[in-house]
């Protein structure tokens, strides 16, 4: 019996034994260079190399630890295979630089079956930037905004002040699942630079593309420096009623009549013009089935170019007044469209899927520039595009 608690003990002690050989062994080879740095990004000493080698596939944490006994982690359990392995200290630690100080830097390892071993190195902080880099006075406007190219509230203004030069900054809007959508970069100020920054969103509908869907977003603003100082600062933007508005003059065609007229006739163009997007279609006067004389304008009857309302103009060959499409319509009769309130007042709506007829009147009273010229209609958004142009181009024959 004695014989057997004997060897009994005397395993467990060669066991034991074991266990803290292969603890002490799983760390080794730790160094440091330099022993101080000087994180102020002048590209001296701004780093350290801190390598060691693992013996075995183990959990690694490393922390610095100040004069009071504060652990700053720079790496929490993160699994590493063995061999040599090699990290780089600067000093920032969750986006904020160390002040100046002596730290002890831990390297922790926990392999497989549970033993552990921590390892120490001295390091020094000095001459440590002392500013921390800021996202200052962040300014949305409007909080909430409709980008559909109807020129009301189709783009947000994001602004804020850099407190120093960054090396790096992104503005995104977030979603709930967590998908970005990045901002464009400022255009009245260089990338990362000091000072006043501004940036003019769209959502990517002056591109075309389908802005994201309408709800709550976080807008974010992240910089960093240098040093590798970070920051952020958040606000909300909420998208409504957005998309790219779709329309179309319905088969590119368009009727006009009489093909023959005499000087001082009437010149009558009918065409069918349809909504085939998703979103409502601003538009304005003069009403379909007003008619014009060759002498005025739709300035003239004080229906002037907003930005993003479709209309569909009448333009002829000889045309020497300056202006494209002299003469304008609005899709459809009052009747016919949806009267919406806006931030600039109600304001009509051509709706998705509707179609209507347009129909214009041109009173031929001044001599055109030859006997037959020819005429021709067009779907324009003002200001943004010409949807589509030179529809239907027709002789027409007027005598005088």
């Amino acid at each position: 019996m004695f014989k057997r608690v004997v060897l009994a003990f005397a395993l467990g002690f060669l066991l034991l034994g074991t266990a803290g050989c292969t603890s002490r062994g799983l760390i080794r080879d730790v160094s440091i260079r330099p022993a101080t740095i000087t994180p102020n990004a002048d590209g001296v000493d701004d780093i350290a190399e801190l390598n060691y080698t693992l013996t075995a596939q183990s959990s690694v944490s490393i922390y610095l630890e100040d004069a009071g006994g504060q652990r700053h982690y720079f790496r929490t359990e993160k699994r590493r295979s063995p061999g040599p392995r090699t990290t780089y200290i600067g000093g920032v630690i969750d986006g904020s630089l160390l002040p100046n100080g002596s730290y002890t830097v831990t390297i922790e390892a926990t392999n497989e079956r549970g033993h552990s071993q921590s390892e120490q190195i001295p390091l020094t902080i000095a001459d440590g930037d002392p500013l921390h880099i800021e996202i200052q006075n962040l300014s949305v406007y409007p909080k909430k905004f409709t980008p559909n190219r109807d020129g009301i509230t189709d783009r947000v203004t994001i602004s804020y002040n850099l407190n120093k030069e960054a090396s790096r900054v992104d503005v995104y809007l977030l979603d709930q699942e967590g998908t970005k959508y990045p901002v464009a970069e400022d255009k009245i100020r260089a990338f990362g630079a000091i000072g006043a920054h501004e940036h003019d969103y769209d959502a990517g509908i002056d591109l075309g593309a389908t802005p994201p869907a309408d709800g709550d977003y976080t807008l974010v603003v992240e910089a960093e420096d240098f040093v590798g100082n970070k920051a952020r600062v958040e606000d909300t933007i909420t998208i409504s009623g957005g998309g790219v508005p779709r329309a179309e003059i319905v088969n590119g065609a368009a009727v006009f009549s009489p093909l023959t007229i005499p000087l001082g006739g009437t010149l009558t163009f009918t065409c069918t013009v349809k909504n085939i997007g998703t979103v409502p279609i601003r538009t304005k006067g003069p009403e379909a089935g007003t008619v014009y004389t060759t002498s005025i304008n739709f300035n003239t009857l004080e229906e002037y170019e907003e930005p993003g309302i479709f209309r569909v103009g009448l333009d002829f060959e000889g045309n020497s007044s300056g202006r494209t499409y002299p003469y304008r319509w609005q899709l459809g009769t009052d009747a016919e469209l949806t009267t919406m309130d806006t931030d600039i007042g109600p304001q009509k709506y051509l709706m998705p899927g509707q179609t209507v007829t347009v129909v214009g009147h041109l009173v031929i009273a001044d001599r055109p520039s030859k006997i037959e010229p020819y005429y021709w209609i067009g779907l324009i958004q003002e200001q943004v595009q010409m949807v589509q142009d030179r529809v239907e181009a027709t002789p027409i024959s007027i005598g005088y």
